[in-house]
């Protein structure tokens, strides 16, 4: 999709959000992919360690190369991660490849702890548009606390060693973020602002494009330690937001089962299988119609996870959560 027609489904998008229509004239603009169901952490706030082995899968090529030949001239941007370690696939650097040359813009959300210097290398020659890096603390006791199986000193050297590749090799792709989700509000801002300053100056001699702190957020109702506010803001629960990934954009699992959103983390809201429909049918099929009358009328406390969902309970601008503004523009503006 190019990036004119990009923005021209936004806009389809965007009124057909804020009028809650229930059957929608344009395909979702994003996808997540999810290539591996399988991690190789067991991380504090993450519940990939409870998902039951059946779903703990990689997704085959075949079904990969299926979803891409139907989107590959409606969607404008895919998410090659969700629930697993990206990297544990052993063909991901292939299905990278392949989107790429399809047209479609592609982004890898990973913990670092499996890449090497080749691996490093075929991901910046993909021609992989983002990736971020899950780096959650600030020091080695942080770190290692939640990210329960990696060694700070290890992946800290391992996305050093990315960064120097990608400069060595004078290429502006991938588009490179290090995001961090700071856990623990009782620390002081003093000495958190000290700990991030020295977490920061590791990436001196190879800096990333950007750092982004994030708040942790429930999973659907999924983590019962998360902040009884909504995420990312602090903002408290008064008014129930329209999930916007109900107009924009889906979540096909490794075993090509559909489901609305990310935060859907057990797949309990099957919209669909992409091995028996096509996505153009299901995204307008009853199921998610359903889903979207619910939510315009503001009515999901039989709606499971979403009743319990903190994304649903943010700030807006327009009508829309005010941090996918943020986003918009900046992706916007931004090239690659």
């Amino acid at each position: 999709m190019k990036k004119y027609q990009y923005y021209f489904t936004l806009l389809k998008i965007y009124f057909s959000y804020i009028t809650g229509k229930k059957v929608v004239s344009y395909f979702p603009v994003k996808l997540w992919i999810e290539t591996s169901g399988i991690c190789n952490l067991a991380c504090r706030l993450c519940v990939n360690k409870d998902l039951p082995d059946k779903q703990k899968n990689n997704m085959n090529f075949d079904l990969f190369r299926k979803i891409i030949d139907e989107i590959k001239t409606q969607v404008y941007e895919v998410n090659l991660f969700h629930r697993g370690e990206a990297l544990i696939n052993p063909e991901i650097t292939e299905m990278i490849d392949y989107a790429v040359s399809s047209g479609i813009k592609t982004r890898l959300h990973t913990n670092a702890v499996l890449l090497d210097s080749e691996m490093s290398e075929k991901l910046i020659k993909s021609g992989l548009h983002r990736i971020s890096f899950s780096f959650d603390g600030y020091t080695k006791e942080m770190y290692e606390k939640n990210r329960i199986g990696a060694e700070f000193e290890d992946v800290l050297m391992k996305i050093n060693e990315f960064l120097r590749i990608k400069k060595d090799l004078f290429s502006k792709t991938p588009h490179t973020t290090i995001q961090v989700i700071e856990y623990d509000k009782d620390l002081m801002q003093k000495e958190l602002g000290k700990q991030k300053r020295k977490f920061f100056s590791a990436f001196k001699n190879n800096t990333p494009d950007r750092f982004v702190i994030r708040k942790p957020h429930n999973w659907g109702g999924s983590l019962k330690t998360a902040e009884p506010e909504s995420a990312d803001t602090g903002f408290k629960k008064t008014k129930i937001l329209k999930c916007t990934f109900l107009w924009y954009a889906m979540v096909i699992l490794s075993d090509g089962k559909v489901v609305p959103c990310p935060q859907d983390f057990f797949g309990r809201l099957e919209l669909g299988d992409i091995n028996r429909k096509n996505l153009k049918e299901i995204f307008n099929d009853n199921k998610i119609v359903h889903m979207r009358k619910k939510f315009s009328g503001r009515d999901i406390d039989d709606l499971h996870p979403c009743s319990n969902c903190d994304r649903v309970f943010r700030r807006t601008i327009l009508g829309i959560p005010s941090d996918y503004m943020g986003i918009f523009f900046r992706d916007s503006i931004r090239k690659n």
